[in-house]
């Protein structure tokens, strides 16, 4: 299957494009890691983003918290 095809498939089947659905797979792994009351530069970095501030600002977008007011 070529690199179009899966893209459109995965839309199609899916109803979001691989790189929202991939941002959203990173955003609940995040929740996860910062229920247990790992850092959140740790989270951060664990879940792929560069820094984290990229993480923290894309966290505000998504839920409307910062990650420090999300953290238990």
């Amino acid at each position: 299957m070529s690199r179009r095809s899966f893209t459109r498939a995965f839309k199609r089947e899916t109803g979001m494009g691989v790189a929202v659905w991939r941002q959203q797979v990173r955003l609940l792994e995040a929740l996860s890691m910062l229920s247990t009351s790992s850092a959140v530069t740790t989270v951060a970095l664990d879940v792929g983003y560069d820094s984290a501030s990229a993480f923290c600002a894309m966290f505000q977008r998504a839920f409307g918290v910062p990650p420090s007011k999300y953290a238990f």
